[in-house]
């Protein structure tokens, strides 16, 4: 192969080369090394770059994956002897307020984004971590903050710019390749193309953002747990409420659950009936800590979740969506909590209760509620002892699942439906049409 024909204005690195292992671990959140290599990174400054990129890697008969922020738990992007391109150096975005969209590359940070929209009085249901880029945010679905009212963060992205597997610049839209849009919205790392530009529809901030929050020990979290079933179905979708269970509650503490409330409100009257689920709780006097609501800006959201997931650790994530019976679950979340590895390993329970309708779009696979694991540790040498801990429950728990989301999966070890059977076929004819010969890499795995 010879990598000084691949001529760009960005920086080409091949295997072999001083720096480039670094650098490609350099791209991962998750500091699990997976071991495999691509065969050349690219960092492309301009649309050209990535232009030629794509022709390159398709005259060597070279596969090609794609990252923005790198937050992939999988590390689905860093695929042996492919070409990784690495999108981090679109970073740019521009906002039209009169219009209420925005023009966003897919190496904007979804948390710089948001903190800048809401100074400026707007909003998007952007991801909950700092450093996660929008690029596979968008593509996997997106569940960001606000986002039970305002959507999946893929519903409102109304065009995308795509360099697709010929090399060529398009546009995406409902009216503009519709079937590349339909699968750019919900279709993750299983996407067949390079997105360069997110056209994003934006909203009003709320007028009202904050939090309560009411910390249990775990001799409760029987009647926590079946207290946040009950009331689930009943509480208002500008609130995003869900428990966190960790070994070390709000991070200097011990083991427990945070039961978190955030709240989206567009009135007085809309936050008091937000919040009266935890106000009127059955279990209320149970906790050891109550905090009432409190008004907060976008960055002090982003800093308590980070909290939860800090740099340089290594992470083994998996997930499943279920509408199973409170006592179907139980044993299920008490031999969770009894092995969980040391904080900030946590074990996430979101209360969801999806809209009947969404857009037409690839993102097709939700439920009632979703139940996340995410064991982390700080050496390598701890991974035989923590990595198949979340992966070994979910897949006990598999009868209970009706799938999976891509944002928090774990397909590099366990495979389950991240999209319905019907979509993930169309999703098929999709690429069958415009990457005929399997350029980009897809998931690591599918049902």
């Amino acid at each position: 192969m010879i990598t000084n024909s691949l001529q760009l204005t960005g920086t080409v690195l091949k295997q072999g080369e001083r720096g480039f292992d670094q650098a490609v671990l350099d791209t991962l959140f998750n500091k699990v090394n997976p071991g495999q290599r691509p065969a050349v990174m690219v960092c492309p400054q301009t649309i050209d770059d990535v232009i030629n990129a794509v022709r390159y890697a398709r005259s060597a008969g070279q596969t090609v994956s794609i990252c923005s922020g790198g937050h992939s738990w999988s590390a689905n992007h860093v695929r042996a002897g492919s070409i990784l391109i690495n999108m981090r150096g679109f970073n740019q975005y521009t906002v039209d307020r009169e219009a209420m969209t925005a023009r966003v590359g897919p190496g904007v940070g979804g948390s710089t984004l948001l903190t800048a929209l809401t100074e400026q009085g707007l909003f998007f249901p952007a991801g909950h971590c700092k450093g996660v880029c929008v690029g596979g945010y968008l593509l996997q679905g997106g569940f960001g903050w606000h986002g039970r009212k305002l959507g999946m963060a893929c519903e409102n992205v109304i065009g995308l710019d795509i360099v697709t597997a010929e090399g060529e610049l398009v546009h995406a839209s409902p009216t503009q390749n519709p079937d590349l849009y339909w699968s750019a919205r919900g279709s993750g790392g299983g996407f067949f193309g390079v997105v360069v530009c997110f056209h994003l529809q934006l909203f009003p901030k709320p007028k009202h953002m904050g939090m309560a929050t009411h910390v249990f020990s775990l001799r409760h979290m029987e009647s926590v747990f079946r207290w946040a079933h009950e009331v689930g179905p009943s509480v208002p979708n500008t609130v995003e409420f869900q428990i966190l269970t960790s070994r070390r509650v709000l991070q200097y503490l011990w083991a427990g659950m945070e039961v978190i409330a955030p709240v989206f409100a567009d009135s007085r009257d809309e936050l008091e009936a937000s919040l009266s689920f935890m106000n009127n709780s059955p279990v209320r006097k149970k906790a050891f800590i109550r905090l009432p609501y409190r008004e907060l800006p976008m960055a002090t959201f982003y800093n308590y979740a980070m909290t939860h997931y800090p740099d340089n650790h290594c992470w083994g994530v998996d997930n499943m969506w279920t509408k199973a019976g409170i006592d179907d679950l139980m044993p299920h979340l008490h031999r969770i909590a009894d092995t969980l590895p040391p904080a900030p390993s946590h074990f996430l329970w979101l209360n969801w209760y999806p809209p009947k309708n969404r857009p037409d779009m690839a993102f097709s696979m939700e439920d009632h509620l979703y139940l996340a694991l995410y064991g982390t540790w700080k050496s390598g040498t701890e991974t035989p002892r923590y990595g198949n801990w979340a992966h070994d429950h979910m897949q006990t728990m598999a009868h209970l699942s009706t799938g999976i989301q891509l944002a928090d999966e774990g397909l590099h070890k366990r495979t389950a439906p991240f999209v319905s059977a019907p979509h993930l076929q169309r999703l098929d004819v999709a690429r069958g049409h415009y990457d005929p010969d399997g350029l980009f890499n897809a998931w690591h795995s599918r049902p």
